[in-house]
């Protein structure tokens, strides 16, 4: 097979752009993604995501659009769209389906003297998906067959967006193909742009199943500090310590408890269970891990209220800020936040908040039931608790004043484990960390 002369990558989210501007550096490249509205803002030099500076687009070789008819004559097509759960956590494949039969539809005006087109799916999905699910969509809208009018590909995004260290260039690649000549064509032209260099799997389904498993080892490992760090809360042990002393062995790995959200390490644990469930068999531990991690912001949610009513007795109204609401720290993504869920539930428990986090911007949903501040360091007021929900390099930098805005005697809940409960203690307030 020869190698691509262009490249189209659908959907222009946290993977897609990025990507696409890697590869415009590399070969003529088109980003097409459906949302009119976000592509104007990009043409416009905005990024929503603030992942992307306005310079680099405008001065970028990327054709942006919201053309499908660039589909139609591209070599190689990318796809990054979201693969989210529904609410009864099975895989959500409707914009996966609308991507496929999107392709299928454009490939029926491909010119005729054209090479096969490989199709490349990023998104992460259960193994057996892109051959099983998404080829015979293509087929459908195309009348073209997989493996011989056109070929597909699995490449499984790597990206760790807010991570600095850990980029499209610096992260080994995996890739696969439906031959080993396509295999070795997607490996090529994705190691223009992979710098690290790209590991060849040896079929799709095994691509496909590396992604998942990447992200259940992490959410399995999580789920036991979680679990550990509520035990030891019961026993009035402070599991940051007892982490601390453990990790002076040389084997043991430590992770950090917390609300697990995003849309990887909570959503694709239930891809590989969906499949596996499939094939008559319940994957026992992949969803205790995942039950564990789900419980938390509940566990959290009455914790703070029980310290919240020690803390502050004799206020019926305590004054409550919470300092972060995205998944992750530097990111302004809040696609399954559980800071959000830990807010619902402590709305529903008659509890008032404010809430500043300078990295969501105005993402929010309209209905959350709390108060948005502009800059609480700024207004001069303080509160009976704080809780820091997400260390933002914004808050890191302002530790001291975080303690500042605790009313004497009041609470701060330090669910990242970053501040000093000594200092903290010295003063008079009360520390907890989960």
């Amino acid at each position: 097979m020869t190698t691509p002369t262009n490249v189209i990558v659908i959907g222009l989210g946290y993977v897609g752009l990025p990507l696409a501007l890697a590869f415009s550096e590399e070969l003529p490249t088109a980003g097409f993604d459906i949302d009119a509205s976000r592509v104007d803002e990009l043409l416009a030099g905005f990024d929503r995501n603030n992942e992307i500076v306005s310079s680099e687009l405008i001065s970028s070789n990327l054709l942006i659009t919201k053309d499908s008819a660039c589909i139609s004559d591209a070599d190689f097509i990318v796809v990054t769209v979201p693969t989210p759960v529904t609410q009864n956590h099975d895989p959500d494949l409707s914009m996966l389906r609308s991507a496929s039969q999107l392709i299928g539809t454009s490939l029926r005006g491909r010119s005729r003297n054209l090479t096969p087109p490989i199709v490349v799916f990023e998104s992460t999905t259960y193994p057996g998906c892109t051959e099983g699910f998404c080829a015979p969509l293509i087929e459908q809208a195309s009348d073209l067959k997989s493996g011989v009018d056109f070929f597909l590909g699995y490449s499984p995004e790597r990206t760790n967006f807010g991570d600095g260290a850990h980029t499209l260039e610096t992260v080994i690649k995996v890739v696969s193909g439906q031959t080993p000549e396509v295999a070795a064509v997607v490996s090529d032209t994705y190691g223009r742009i992979a710098k690290a260099g790209t590991h060849i799997a040896p079929d799709i389904k095994t691509a496909e199943a590396s992604k998942v498993i990447e992200n259940i080892q992490r959410d399995l490992n999580i789920a036991l500090f979680n679990e550990l760090a509520m035990i030891f809360d019961r026993m009035d042990i402070r599991s940051a310590d007892v982490f601390e002393a453990a990790a002076t062995k040389w084997n043991f790995h430590r992770y950090q408890p917390g609300l697990v959200g995003g849309h990887c390490i909570p959503v694709d644990p239930y891809y590989l269970t969906y499949a596996s469930s499939k094939l008559g068999y319940d994957a026992h531990v992949v969803l205790a891990g995942r039950e564990v991690n789900e419980r938390v912001a509940e566990f959290t949610a009455n914790k703070i209220l029980g310290l919240i009513r020690s803390a502050t007795v004799g206020f019926s109204n305590p004054s409550i800020l919470l300092l972060g609401v995205t998944f992750k720290p530097n990111v302004s993504d809040l696609r399954n936040s559980k800071v959000l869920s830990l807010a619902r539930l402590l709305l529903q428990r008659d509890l008032t908040l404010e809430v500043y986090d300078p990295i969501a911007g105005d993402q929010l949903p309209e209905d959350i039931g709390f108060r948005l501040l502009k800059d609480p360091f700024v207004a001069n007021k303080t509160y009976d608790a704080v809780i820091l929900t997400v260390p933002h390099d914004v808050f890191m930098v302002k530790k001291t004043c975080i303690v500042d805005l605790v009313n004497p005697g009041g609470l701060i809940v330090d669910l990242v484990s970053v501040l000093d409960q000594s200092e903290i203690e010295a003063l008079g307030k009360i520390y907890w960390s989960l």
